[in-house]
């Protein structure tokens, strides 16, 4: 099981938001889709990046070890949460965001990665896209959903989604459930 980031207050590039160690454009904050632009909380407990680039560089490896596919991981949640409340996910724009993303529109989609070999019971269903067409159909993508309202214990990376007004964001998030 990873072990979340004890972390230290690094000196931050000026005027880059946390996570101070990443890409950063400041003509278009949100571009790199890294989850600065909004604020997330998970269980009730808030989403803190973590600040120092080398824990960050570390945890990095180990779920990239895991699960290659699994990248930009900036974010955590300190302390660990019941496999019930690790089931309720909140977004809000942030005063980064707001002006770029916009307020929530929709719930956020949360994609949900157990680290530690966790199985989840879950149903494929069938979804149409109405903003993708082909031929002016809408398309149609499988989708597993989640088929219980609690996790195992483990390490998860939660990839938040958030669809503003304006536009979208995503926050990937290390966390543990006990």
């Amino acid at each position: 099981m990873l072990a979340l980031a004890a972390t230290c207050p690094l000196a931050v590039r000026a005027g880059t938001p946390a996570p101070s160690y990443a890409d950063w454009f400041d003509r278009l904050p949100c571009v790199d889709r890294i989850g600065r632009c909004f604020d997330a909380s998970i269980g009730g407990q808030p989403v803190e990046v973590i600040e120092a680039e080398a824990e960050y560089q570390r945890l990095h490896d180990e779920i990239r070890r895991i699960n290659p596919n699994l990248r930009e991981v900036y974010w955590q949640v300190r302390e660990p949460l019941s496999g019930s409340a690790a089931m309720a996910v909140a977004v809000r724009a942030n005063a980064l965001g707001g002006p770029h993303v916009g307020e929530p529109e929709a719930a956020p989609r949360v994609t949900i990665h157990p680290l530690d070999g966790q199985r989840l019971a879950a149903t494929r269903d069938l979804v149409a896209n109405g903003s993708v067409r082909m031929n002016g159909q809408a398309t149609v993508s499988r989708q597993n959903t989640l088929a219980q309202d609690t996790l195992p214990p483990g390490g998860y990376v939660f990839s938040i989604r958030y669809h503003g007004s304006l536009n979208w964001d995503r926050k990937s998030v290390l966390l543990t459930v006990r």
